[in-house]
């Protein structure tokens, strides 16, 4: 950990906790104020539309542009901040994701000074979030509350997250792969039944039987469609494959390699005690879900710079990890923002994705050291202790 978050008021939760609140009070007087937030009146409307018996997924000009890409669930579950008046739940909005992911970061099984590190290094990247109106503060929060549910041994909860994560966004799944770590694997199953009746049924508090279907049809018509989004709007390991490899490489392809991949560490049974290869799985599943996304956008990236932060703590720390922390707070955080040179963005990280770059790399990071035979770069007291 750098010396200076040790022992200074930086190190302080008041005063960083101070600065979130600051930076989202910010957001969202910016955007309820001047810019409005077409995401979030896409979130609002949803509900509506879900009890007027409207399609989800149709096209509403008058009200948005793009489309609804989420489950009916989604706007049942919040229903009661989008019947508030539009501008008050468009202000409460912002403070409710960041409130969940530095909760979340709060909750780690992390020293004092690497949470305080956690937070400085991810402040830009939520701001980023937070000013688009993304639910992706939550989705990165989400694997977390499954990890430490697991950790706890209570199945039950680890089902309910990761089932609320796949109803807002379907990669959020990928959480579920935390399971085969743990014990009660029967019991997490049927748990993962149980919230997905329970969390699935739920918009008929505000829809009837038939129509549900109807939209639950839908929603997976909507899915194939998005899924075959344009393969130059991501950013993405999609992307980089097709701008420095092929433009031919099938986005299937891509995702199918990646899941290999993401499995094999499953091969190094002897390790799934270690609480540091636990982590570093969670780090896997952070980033997993966001670099082979083929519809990832800048916004997503809270969720792989968590992801980014879980493997930070654990890994050896190297020179080659200290060049990959720098080029993701760099390439991956900064590079949206005001501070970096709008030259060198529009030039070379726009056009070629290089915000992903970063975090592809330190995925590829991520699955050497789970493949390690042997734990000899963080010993578990120096994180847990």
């Amino acid at each position: 950990m750098l010396p200076v978050f040790k022992k200074s008021i930086f190190s302080d939760y008041r005063l960083i906790f101070g600065i979130y609140f600051l930076a989202t009070l910010f957001a969202s007087v910016r955007i309820v104020g001047w810019e409005g937030s077409n995401n979030y009146s896409i979130f609002y409307h949803s509900l509506y539309h879900l009890l007027d018996g409207k399609s989800l997924y149709a096209t509403y000009p008058a009200e948005y542009s793009d489309h609804y890409h989420y489950a009916p669930t989604f706007a049942a579950l919040f229903a009661p901040v989008f019947a508030l008046p539009y501008s008050a739940g468009l202000f409460f909005w912002h403070f409710l994701f960041a409130g969940v992911w530095v909760y979340a970061v709060y909750r780690l099984p992390l020293t004092h000074s690497q949470k305080v590190f956690a937070y400085w290094f991810g402040l830009q990247e939520l701001f980023t979030s937070l000013v688009n109106s993304q639910t992706n503060p939550l989705i990165a929060a989400v694997p977390i509350f499954a990890y430490l549910s697991f950790e706890k041994r209570q199945p039950l909860w680890a089902a309910f997250f990761i089932v609320l994560g796949f109803n807002i966004k379907i990669y959020s799944a990928v959480a579920g792969g935390l399971f085969l770590l743990y014990p009660q694997k029967g019991r997490f199953l049927l748990s993962l039944l149980l919230w997905a009746v329970v969390l699935g049924l739920l918009p008929l508090l505000l829809t009837s039987p038939e129509k549900l279907l109807w939209q639950y049809d839908l929603w997976v018509k909507q899915l194939l469609i998005k899924s075959d989004h344009d393969k130059w709007a991501n950013t993405s390991i999609h992307r980089l494959m097709h701008v420095f490899v092929s433009p031919d490489i099938p986005g299937t392809a891509i995702i199918g390699a990646g899941v290999l991949l993401f499995c094999t560490v499953y091969a190094n049974i002897r390790r799934f005690h270690e609480r540091t290869f636990r982590l570093l799985l969670l780090a896997s599943v952070l980033i997993f879900q966001v670099i082979f996304n083929p519809v990832a956008e800048s916004p997503t990236y809270i969720t792989a710079v968590t992801g980014v932060l879980c493997w930070w703590f654990v890994c050896p720390q190297t020179a080659l990890d200290r060049a990959l922390l720098v080029a993701c707070f760099v390439l991956t955080v900064l590079s949206p923002s005001d501070v970096f040179p709008p030259f060198l963005r529009n030039e070379f990280v726009l056009p070629y994705a290089l915000k992903a770059l970063p975090c592809v790399l330190i995925w590829f990071r991520v699955l050497y050291l789970m493949l390690q035979r042997n734990t000899d770069f963080k010993e578990e007291h120096s994180l847990y202790g």
